[in-house]
């Protein structure tokens, strides 16, 4: 759990527009407020294609409002114990959608609103997780939220439009 001034600081950069590694409930990740700006910017960073669509994190399904319309189906997946990012139809095409469990990023998630999340690694590379490899990663990263060492796998990946499992 990121202490309060952390908490603080990481809603401050992003607010500024400046790309950060947060601890998620699986995995780091690189993340941004959600914008189709900063998701060039995170996929010049990661030398992935600046069309790849990037996993966005959301706290409330009221946030989701504008983007998508939001199904029981997907209501009830996001129970899951698991972690479960699910793709859906949004107003502009597909969308990766994950919920948040952990609380401080819920409290982050909450003040600035969504925010995108994609593993810290160059495309086709393993994710990182020691603090040595992300603090050596980018130079364009404004800050690094270190919470010790995860030890998950990133998240299950299901397509609910095409009723598939993309990522076990």
């Amino acid at each position: 759990m990121l202490s309060k001034r952390n908490i603080q600081l990481a809603i401050q950069l992003l607010n500024e527009n400046k790309i950060v590694i947060l601890p998620t409930d699986t995995i780091y990740g690189i993340s941004a407020l959600y914008d189709e700006l900063n998701e060039q910017k995170i996929n010049e960073i990661k030398k992935s294609s600046t069309s790849k669509k990037l996993i966005v994190l959301f706290s409330k399904f009221k946030q989701l409002k504008k983007i998508a319309k939001i199904s029981k189906e997907f209501k009830s997946n996001s129970k899951s114990k698991e972690p479960l990012t699910q793709i859906i139809d949004g107003q502009n095409g597909p969308i990766a959608l994950r919920k948040v469990k952990r609380k401080d990023l819920k409290k982050i998630i909450n003040k600035v609103g969504l925010i995108f999340s994609t593993s810290v690694n160059y495309s086709g590379n393993n994710f990182l997780t020691k603090k040595e490899e992300l603090d050596l990663f980018n130079i364009k990263i404004s800050e690094i939220f270190w919470d010790g060492e995860l030890k998950s796998k990133p998240s299950k990946i299901i397509d609910l439009s095409k009723n598939e499992i993309i990522r076990q």
